[in-house]
C-alpha cells in the first residue's frame, strides 16, 4: 500500500488510519460513525453452525468480524478532533490511537483500500447467495466455491506481483546523485528520507544520517517535494 503523508494536498478526500484493539475494530468504527466522524473497516459475516433440536440437528449462527482486526480508516478531515478524542481520559468511543510515522500521520486514498473493499463486498455476496440456498448442502457448495475462488485470485495476484518486480528489477536506476528519496516496500524504512547516492547494478546506494545502505533500485524513488505542511499528530 502507497503511503503519503496528512498535508500534501494529492487527491480527494484521502482517509487515515486509527489503531485499536482486535474486539474494538467494528465498534469503534461504528461508534464514530454514529458520532458523526466518517470512518470504516471492511467486514464480513462469520457463519457457524451448532447442534440443535432442528429438523437438520443444526442451527446457524452469524457474527460480523473485521477482515482487518485492529485498522479503522478515518476521513483525514477529521484528523485534528480524532487526535484529540485519542489522547482523551474521558471519551464514548472504545480506546484508539492514531497511526503516525516519526510524527507524521499516512494518507490512505480511496484507490489505495480499493482491494479491501472489494474483499468486503465478495464476503457479502457469498453470506446473501448461503441464505438463498434452499439447504445446508447447497450452502456449504457455494462456501466451498467461493474459498476456492477466492484462492486462486490470491494465486494469480500474487503472480502478477512477482512479473512486476521482476521487470521492475530489470530497469535502469534513473535518479541524480544527491537527490532525496524515500524507499518502498520496506516497513523499517517507512517515512524515512535519504540522500542516493548512486547506482551499482540494480542497486542502489542510499545514506540515511551516517550510514548507507545498499538497497534495490526498483524500491526507491523521489521524495515528494512539498512536506512542510505535514500535520503533526499527537496520538501514540
Amino acid at each position: 500500500m502507497a503511503i503519503r503523508y496528512a498535508g500534501y494536498g494529492l487527491g480527494m478526500m484521502p482517509w487515515i488510519i486509527l489503531r485499536t484493539s482486535t474486539g474494538n475494530t467494528l465498534p469503534l468504527s461504528r461508534s464514530l460513525n454514529e458520532a458523526g466522524y466518517e470512518a470504516w473497516t471492511p467486514e464480513r459475516t462469520l457463519r457457524r453452525y451448532v447442534r440443535a433440536n432442528t429438523p437438520s440437528g443444526k442451527r446457524t449462527i452469524e457474527s460480523q468480524i473485521p477482515i482487518l482486526p485492529t485498522f479503522v480508516f478515518a476521513q483525514e478531515q477529521f484528523l485534528s478532533e480524532l487526535a484529540t478524542i485519542a489522547n482523551s481520559d474521558r471519551t464514548a468511543h472504545p480506546t484508539f490511537s492514531v497511526f503516525n510515522v516519526d510524527g507524521r500521520v499516512p494518507q490512505i486514498h480511496e484507490g489505495e483500500i480499493a482491494g479491501l473493499r472489494k474483499e468486503e463486498a465478495e464476503a457479502a455476496a457469498t453470506i446473501n447467495a448461503m441464505h438463498a440456498a434452499e439447504s445446508h448442502a447447497a450452502a456449504e457448495k457455494i462456501r466451498i466455491a467461493a474459498i476456492k475462488s477466492a484462492s486462486a485470485r490470491r494465486r494469480a495476484e500474487q503472480e502478477l506481483e512477482r512479473d512486476r518486480r521482476a521487470a521492475l528489477r530489470r530497469a535502469p536506476i534513473a535518479l541524480r546523485d544527491g537527490v532525496e528519496v524515500e524507499v518502498a516496500d520496506m516497513p523499517a524504512l517507512v517515512g524515512i528520507r535519504g540522500v542516493f547516492e548512486r547506482a551499482d547494478g540494480p542497486y542502489a546506494h542510499v545514506r540515511f544520517g551516517t550510514r548507507s545502505w545498499k538497497i534495490e533500485g526498483w524500491r526507491v524513488c523521489p521524495a515528494p517535494l512539498n512536506d512542510n505542511a505535514a500535520l503533526q499528530s499527537t496520538a501514540a
